[in-house]
C-alpha cells in the first residue's frame, strides 16, 4: 500500500516563465506560500502513471498538480535549435526546484512519473531522453527531505525510460532502483556481445548509494548469472548457447561475484573464454586520477583476458582483489 499520499496525488497544466535556470537544491521558505500556478487549468494524470512531454509535440510550458507537487515542464532553445527540458517541482512550504534534462532535439520525449517515496511524502522522477545509437536515459529525482526538497543525480543509463516505479526489493525500507552496469558494455566486447549485470542505487539522506552488494538481492543476480552463462562459451560450459563471447563470460563472473559463487564462476569462465578474441582488454592504472585518463606512465597493459577481468572487477568494486 502507498498510505494516504495515494489517495491525494493528481496531476495538473498551466504556464510559467520560459527561463531554463541551473539545477538547484533549495532551503524551505521563510513564509510559505502555495504555488503561484494552483489555480490555472489542470489535467489529472494518477500516480505511477507517466507523463511525455515533447517541445515539438507541446512548445508552451506544461503545468500538472501531483498532491501537494505542482511541476511544470518547458522547453529552453539554444542557438542549435535543441531544446532543453526545465522541470519546476513546487511544493507549498519550500522553495522550488528547477531540474535540468538532457539537451536533444525537440521530437524527442521527456518524462515524468510522480510516486510515493514512503507514507508522507511524494517524489517524482524526472527522465530526459539523449538520443544516439544505445543512449541513453538521464535521471534525476526529487524528493522532500531534510528540511527542503531534494535533488538527486540518479545517472545517464543505457536503454529507455523506466517503465514502472521502484519498489523495496529487499525489505530494508528504502526503494530500489535497478539498473544495468554499463561499464561492462563494450569492455570485453562488442555492445550486442556484452552482458550488463543489474546495479541497484539507494538514496539515503539526499546521497545516491550503489547497494548491489546487499544480500537481499543476491536471487536478482543469481538469474543474472543464469542468463550471461548461456552464452558465455562453448567450451567448458554444456547446456551453453552459440558462440563463445568474452563479454558474456564478463557478466557471468560479476554476477556470480554478487549472488556469492565467485569462485565457482572463475573457474568456469577459465575453461570457457575465447583466447582467440582479438577485442582490446582494458587497461589499468597504477594511481587513481581524480579525474580524467590515466597518465601515460601509470598504465597497466595486460596480457590476457583473465588478468584484465581480474583488475576490472577489482575496480568496480566487484571483488576486493
Amino acid at each position: 500500500m502507498l498510505g494516504p499520499i495515494a489517495a491525494a496525488m493528481a496531476l495538473t497544466l498551466a504556464a510559467v516563465p520560459a527561463a531554463a535556470q541551473e539545477i538547484r537544491t533549495a532551503a524551505p521558505d521563510a513564509s510559505p506560500s502555495p504555488p503561484a500556478a494552483a489555480a490555472q487549468p489542470a489535467t489529472t494524470v494518477g500516480i505511477g502513471e507517466t507523463v511525455d512531454w515533447s517541445a515539438a509535440e507541446d512548445p508552451n510550458p506544461a503545468y500538472y498538480r501531483a498532491g501537494p507537487l505542482s511541476l511544470t515542464l518547458r522547453g529552453a532553445k539554444d542557438a542549435d535549435a535543441l531544446v532543453q527540458p526545465v522541470l519546476t517541482v513546487e511544493m507549498s512550504g519550500f522553495a522550488a526546484v528547477d531540474v535540468q534534462g538532457s539537451l536533444s532535439r525537440p521530437g524527442l520525449d521527456h518524462r515524468i512519473i510522480v510516486g510515493a517515496w514512503d507514507g508522507e511524502r511524494p517524489y517524482v522522477l524526472f527522465q530526459s531522453f539523449t538520443g544516439g545509437a544505445h543512449c541513453c536515459n538521464m535521471i534525476r529525482l526529487v524528493v522532500p527531505e531534510g528540511g527542503r526538497l531534494s535533488v538527486a543525480d540518479l545517472g545517464i543509463w543505457d536503454g529507455d525510460y523506466l517503465e514502472e516505479l521502484p519498489t523495496d526489493l529487499d525489505g530494508d525500507g528504502r526503494l530500489d532502483f535497478v539498473f544495468r552496469d554499463d561499464a561492462l558494455l563494450y569492455a570485453f566486447a562488442s555492445y550486442a556481445e556484452s552482458f550488463a549485470p543489474p546495479l541497484v542505487l539507494n538514496v539515503v539522506d539526499g546521497q545516491v548509494v550503489d547497494v548491489s552488494d546487499h544480500p537481499g538481492f543476491r536471487p536478482m543476480f543469481l538469474e543474472a548469472m543464469a542468463d550471461a552463462r548461456q552464452s558465455c562459451a562453448s567450451l567448458g560450459l554444456p547446456d551453453s548457447d552459440g558462440p563463445s563471447s568474452n563479454g558474456a563470460c564478463a557478466g557471468f563472473v560479476a554476477s556470480a561475484a554478487r549472488a556469492g559463487r565467485f569462485d565457482e564462476a572463475w573457474a568456469q569462465m577459465l575453461a570457457a573464454y575465447d583466447r582467440d578474441s582479438d577485442w582490446p582488454l582494458p587497461q589499468g592504472c597504477r594511481t587513481r586520477p581524480a579525474e580524467g585518463e590515466c597518465p601515460a606512465a601509470d598504465v597497466i597493459a595486460f596480457d590476457d583476458y583473465p588478468d584484465a577481468l581480474r583488475a576490472f572487477l577489482v575496480r568496480q568494486g566487484y571483488i576486493s582483489r
